[in-house]
């Protein structure tokens, strides 16, 4: 923890120094300001260290870190940044984007070129780079439901999801092709539908504990972030499930979102019931967050359109039954070192 909070101030530091440099730009290439929506997570700090890297050798350009520290009001002020500290181009993660339109077309205004990951900001049309969640959703469900019905063939399939029911882009992500999955296995599971856990952690536990209490016949259950994966099985453990036996669920099956070196321990230990996670690679994503921008600047992409142009890269579906844990290990130390 101490080495994480090191490497988090330095990287912060680093990035607010040059963001207080205005003339501190390289001669021949953009400053550009790369927005993540909290500093404190690894997938975020791999992607900050990422741009930076790669921004400065493929394209000579500087990239400064704007930390959104989880918190919606944070991620719009910063947008004021972006004009008063004289950068080419952003790449923004926002939470709220009525709130931050208008910072944004001030921008635009001001001949900054926009962007945006995960989400399009409103109608302001600048190009939005996402990661192709759906396709590794529909198959987390298609796998999941197979195990089930090979285990308990008489016991019918009861699916929840945990998340951001009212997020456009966590439903046609996660949500609707999870579900979609699901049913191309057993056309006739039921689906309780997705229940807001959007407050984190502890909140999913008491989901969990709630739902399971009411209904302890779900047994397929989407957690679509990884700090609720982490209360979603603490809500099973206090309940006395979570559990699989020598590879065979007993209780329910659990997916989530956002690989890493925790969930990599019970994906592939045979006795729990995590079982598969999407892989976000932070490598990639960053890469393909500044060729973006640069594509605009070049004139390859058009800075806005209507609607937003929307741009997808490879997520990856890290699962006990597909994929060797030496594989899924050498993914991680690719993706996040060590």
């Amino acid at each position: 923890m101490k080495m994480k909070r090191l490497f988090v101030t330095g990287l912060l530091a680093s990035s607010l120094m040059a963001a207080a440099s205005v003339g501190a730009v390289a001669a021949d290439g953009k400053r550009i300001a790369f927005f993540v929506s909290d500093l404190s997570n690894v997938f975020h700090q791999s992607q900050a260290a990422e741009a930076q890297r790669y921004a400065t050798e493929k394209y000579g350009a500087e990239v400064v870190i704007f930390d959104g520290q989880a918190d919606s009001a944070v991620m719009t002020q910063n947008i004021d940044q972006v004009v008063a500290g004289g950068f080419d181009a952003a790449t923004l993660h926002i939470w709220d984007a009525e709130a931050a339109t208008p910072g944004v077309n001030d921008a635009i205004g001001a001949g900054v070129v926009m962007t945006s990951f995960f989400s399009p900001i409103t109608d302001t049309g600048i190009p939005t780079a996402r990661s192709d969640e759906a396709g590794v959703s529909f198959e987390m469900g298609k796998q999941m439901a197979m195990a089930w019905k090979e285990a308990h063939p008489d016991k019918p399939i009861v699916m929840v999801q945990l998340g951001w029911p009212n997020h456009t882009e966590v439903n046609s992500g996660r949500t609707a092709p999870f579900v979609e999955g699901v049913l191309s296995v057993d056309p006739d599971a039921e689906n309780l539908g997705a229940l807001d856990a959007s407050a984190g952690q502890e909140a999913a536990k008491q989901i969990i504990v709630d739902l399971l209490t009411q209904r302890p016949e779900v047994n397929l259950i989407y957690s679509e972030a990884s700090n609720l994966t982490v209360g979603t099985m603490a809500g099973l453990s206090q309940l006395g499930r979570g559990k699989f036996e020598d590879g065979k669920p007993l209780t329910e099956i659990v997916a989530s979102v956002d690989f890493d070196s925790v969930e990599f321990d019970q994906i592939y230990d045979p006795n729990s019931s995590l079982k598969v996670s999407m892989g976000l690679p932070p490598i990639e994503t960053a890469q393909g967050r500044i060729d973006l921008i640069m594509d605009v600047v070049d004139g390859d992409v058009a800075a806005t359109t209507s609607p937003a142009e929307e741009f997808f890269y490879k997520a990856y579906t890290i699962s006990y039954w597909t994929m060797p844990k030496d594989d899924a290990k050498q993914w991680l130390e690719a993706q996040f070192g060590g």
